[in-house]
């Protein structure tokens, strides 16, 4: 299991906990993140990672000293980002919800989330587990803010998608879910390779909305974080640069689908063939350069996320082709 914890400000910890799937490629990926404020005495974690890694999650709690836990900060309700909620919670009872209001009735009765997963991500969902449903006091009531946290809307990889700001004295730590896309540090995965050096991938699932996307990223801009902590998966402290970049990227993605589809006459998202557009993106953006760098196991599992991303971008472009 990788690890990364250093100071986030004077007081304020964090641990980036890795929970792997024993599924090729599926390390450096599911990002947990563990916060502990000593200043404020009280712990966090954002998001709780699938079903299936509910117990490694705990055990990695327990190893970290984590006997009492006070919060559990939610960015969505997807099952890699929820899934193993009521475990988390069996462990640690006195840890409270923060979730947008729209996820939380699909946490207190996940059979519609469970069902619709099945149907769209079947063999990945079988992998992550289904969900136990949890109680409703466990929730944070929306009327109740938790000092010191700021929710912040941004929709777009999902309507109830969430990022928070925790802030600290002069700064603030940005938990930015994949509002800001996926980032993987290549220095990370790649012995040898050259510090600093990075991916972006929009997280861009069907039912994507272009525009949702790149306001939600202003939105993020407008806080002015020194820190930002990826869902999938790492951490920047070039946070506005990162952002910006993100929202470039998405820009690029749009321009170059209109320009594969109107080079080759195709009008509608049924007639593309994903690989050979999957390729065409591969080749054209520069935040992707180094794909072939990536590890083999790892590369395999980013083709199959790729994949699902281009198909949500293709049906948001066709949509917006079909609008005018």
């Amino acid at each position: 299991m990788n690890r990364v914890s250093f100071e986030a400000a004077p007081g304020v910890r964090l641990d980036l906990i890795d929970l792997p799937l024993p599924m090729e490629g599926y390390h450096d990926f599911f990002g947990i993140w563990l916060l502990r404020d000593e200043t404020r005495g009280r712990s966090a974690v954002v998001d709780v990672g699938p079903t299936s890694t509910a117990s490694l999650l705990i055990e990695e709690l327990h190893r970290l000293g984590v006997r009492r836990l006070d919060y559990v900060l939610l960015t969505h309700i997807h099952l890699d980002h929820s899934g193993g909620l009521a475990e988390v919670l069996r462990a640690f009872p006195s840890a409270r919800v923060a979730v947008h209001p729209k996820g939380k009735p699909h946490l207190v009765n996940p059979e519609r989330l469970w069902n619709s997963s099945l149907e769209v991500i079947p063999d990945m969902a079988l992998a992550y587990g289904e969900p136990s449903p949890v109680e409703d006091n466990l929730f944070i009531p929306e009327e109740t803010p938790i000092p010191g946290v700021i929710a912040i809307d941004t929709p777009g990889h999902a309507p109830h998608h969430r990022s928070f700001l925790y802030e600290t004295p002069g700064t603030g730590i940005l938990f930015a879910g994949e509002a800001a896309s996926t980032y993987s540090r290549l220095d990370h995965l790649v012995p040898g390779a050259e510090p600093y050096r990075y991916l972006l991938r929009p997280a861009s699932p069907p039912r994507f909305y272009i525009d949702t996307a790149l306001d939600s990223i202003e939105k993020l801009k407008a806080l002015e974080a020194s820190v930002m902590c990826y869902a999938h998966f790492g951490f920047t402290r070039e946070v506005n640069r990162m952002l910006t970049e993100a929202g470039k990227q998405i820009g690029l993605w749009r321009g170059l689908i209109m320009e594969f589809l109107e080079t080759k006459g195709l009008v509608t998202a049924t007639m593309v063939n994903i690989d050979e557009l999957m390729a065409f993106l591969i080749e054209r953006d520069p935040w992707l350069s180094d794909f072939p760098m990536l590890p083999e196991d790892i590369r395999s599992r980013e083709m199959g996320f790729m994949a699902s991303s281009t198909a949500g971008f293709l049906q948001a472009v066709v949509s917006e082709k079909d609008q005018g």
